[in-house]
């Protein structure tokens, strides 16, 4: 049943709103991203953002499964602080109140997630998945793996619709790094103190956004 749960997360399919965001894709098309560079895209995406916002989640697993709100209360916070630009802490926000609310619908705990909801003042969308995935019964590493997956197979998703190039094409790019994917989800677990969160970060998408966010034209919210 765990499995099936983590899986049902992962699936870019469960109306959580990110259908509707591109992981900063469109935003470095329109600065001259061609096909073939997608895979260093990615690649880059899971090193910096994807591998943060998985040890917040992890993270944030640990503490709703021990119903620590001063914990989840400080990862918000720490969620926050790890993303500079305006426009990408909106999205962030727009994205974990979209989770909790889908989470609530199809898991059997709606009142420890809407407790969450209802004493966070920014939803991060890291933090309300480690929420959500507590009350579905994952732990750490799976709450990392389904956060990873669910980051990269947006880009790739996004990419059919903004690059030449098919969807088993841009999947594979996702596939190819699956043994990078699997060491990033252990060391985002392996996180055990709030004060030893990765801040790595992706200066240039940061950058990207803003223009993004002031363009009328656009497929994508990011």
């Amino acid at each position: 049943m765990l499995a099936e749960l983590a899986l049902l997360f992962a699936d870019g399919r469960m109306p959580t709103g990110s259908h509707a965001h591109s992981g900063g894709l469109e935003a470095a098309v329109d600065a001259g991203l061609e096909a073939f560079e997608l895979a260093g895209f990615i690649a880059g995406r899971l090193q910096t953002c994807g591998l943060v916002e998985a040890a917040v989640a992890a993270a944030a697993n640990r503490a709703a499964a021990a119903q620590d709100r001063d914990a989840l209360a400080r990862l918000d916070a720490e969620a926050m602080a790890r993303i500079c630009s305006p426009a990408l802490r909106d999205a962030s926000a727009a994205l974990g109140r979209s989770l909790l609310h889908t989470a609530s619908r199809v898991l059997d705990e709606p009142p420890r997630l809407e407790s969450y909801r209802l004493r966070s003042r920014c939803t991060p969308r890291p933090v309300a998945l480690g929420v959500a995935a507590a009350a579905a019964g994952l732990g750490p590493l799976e709450t990392a793996t389904v956060s990873l997956h669910e980051d990269l197979a947006g880009v790739a998703s996004a990419a059919v619709k903004l690059l030449p190039i098919d969807a088993a094409g841009a999947f594979r790019c996702v596939a190819e790094l699956a043994p990078q994917i699997e060491r990033c989800a252990r060391t985002a677990a392996e996180v055990t103190s709030i004060d030893a969160l990765p801040s790595v970060s992706a200066p240039k998408l940061e950058l990207l956004s803003l223009v993004h966010a002031a363009q009328e034209r656009r497929l994508f919210a990011t």
